[in-house]
């Protein structure tokens, strides 16, 4: 619809640049086409953009004669985002220019069981840290939180691992400290983010990222959004009831009270294999070093809670739709070891209604979630002066 009417420059500005960031170029022309607004209405504020500096324009090569098109791109000089992600025992921080290149990771060690406010100044620092290492204006950040998340609010609502945290105010707290605003949202979710902005399947409009880590949950992304749904609850699939297959007896069952995370988290398939095994104590890490080395029973711990991912994944794709469905976290880091028992189970699962949908491992690593937390910044960041 053409000549429509602009009520705030700031969030059309911000629409401007996230189609922009979609397309990778666009011309003038094809931007007012994408956006349904008159040319002239494009032409004011692309031209505040690129005087700001957000946006460049760049001739573009063509073997065709006349003048070579001009496409309008993110300008990496402009400013950054920084990104986020803790749990229980890490924390992952990545920081990245307007044109979305990476400029600087970091990683470090904690323990949650310190509690808030011991989590609170390590977060302030690792943003003063990041904020000083980058070289360029942070123009703001997302975190990547663990828990229940009042996302408008920007308040971390319950994390049981972390003593007092109980609506912890991260926006109004961290937003002060590096004179940039501040967006949380759920971590797993923000993997959904990471996928669609920096991963295989960058501008994808729909997806489910499968996060498994701690905990298990999934981040969906419908027509290029973040569904969060009416409680900010969409994706928590941590509590469905679930079929526990035992890869001894190559059989399915129904057990009273088995959920998708009790049975197919992390530190539950660490623990099958720590039963299995008849060893009273192994580590995330010795496990992932028994699968490489195919120790059997850690092969059959892995199986199981993979056959459950796989389930899972069956059902969500009938609900939702999705282009591709993204396996996250560090399980990831197996390879076709993890995606091929995912993805066995679930084509036995599916419908003959639906077709296939692919399931590819996450290439993000480690940093999945805090690539996810600064595409959450840069998502949601404004050009505030042009309101």
């Amino acid at each position: 619809m053409l000549g429509l009417k602009i009520h705030d420059g700031a969030d059309f500005g911000a629409t401007i640049i996230r189609k922009v960031r979609e397309s990778g170029a666009l011309s003038r022309v094809e931007l007012a086409r994408e956006l349904g607004v008159a040319a002239s209405t494009i032409g004011r504020h692309v031209d505040a953009l690129v005087s700001d500096g957000y946006l460049m324009e760049t001739l573009e090569p063509t073997k065709e004669a006349g003048r070579p098109p001009t496409r309008l791109r993110p300008n990496n000089k402009s400013g950054c985002f920084l990104g986020v992600d803790f749990h229980a025992s890490r924390l992952f921080a990545t920081a990245v220019d307007f044109a979305q290149n990476t400029i600087h990771q970091k990683i470090y060690s904690h323990d949650a069981g310190d509690g808030v406010e011991s989590m609170l100044a390590l977060i302030s620092k690792v943003l003063l840290e990041m904020q000083e290492e980058v070289g360029m204006p942070v123009l703001a950040a997302g975190l990547a939180v663990p828990g229940r998340v009042d996302t408008h609010n920007g308040i971390g609502l319950q994390w049981t691992m972390c003593p007092g945290w109980k609506e912890v105010p991260l926006a109004t707290h961290f937003s002060p400290i590096i004179h940039a605003p501040i967006f949380a949202e759920n971590n797993i979710r923000t993997m959904a983010l990471a996928e669609r902005w920096f991963g295989e399947p960058r501008g994808c409009q729909h997806l489910i990222c499968l996060g498994v880590r701690i905990g298990v949950s999934a981040g969906i992304i419908r027509e290029g959004q973040l569904a969060t749904g009416f409680r900010e609850l969409g994706g928590e699939i941590r509590g469905w009831s679930c079929p526990v297959f035992n890869a001894l007896k190559e059989k399915w069952e129904w057990k009273t009270g088995a959920t998708i995370e009790k049975q197919a988290s992390v530190p539950a398939i660490v623990a099958r294999y720590a039963k299995l095994s008849s060893r009273k104590k192994v580590s995330k890490e010795d496990f992932l070093t028994a699968i490489g080395m195919e120790d059997k029973h850690a092969l059959a711990a892995l199986r199981e809670g993979a056959a459950v991912h796989g389930w899972a994944i069956s059902q969500m794709v009938q609900l939702v739709d999705p282009e591709v469905v993204i396996l996250a976290g560090p399980l990831a880091m197996l390879g076709t070891t993890y995606l091929d028992a995912v993805t066995n189970v679930a084509l036995q699962f599916e419908s003959d209604y639906h077709p296939s949908v692919p399931i590819r491992v996450s290439a993000l690593g480690e940093h999945a979630g805090s690539f996810g937390a600064a595409a959450l910044a840069l998502e949601k960041w404004r050009p505030e002066h042009m309101s």
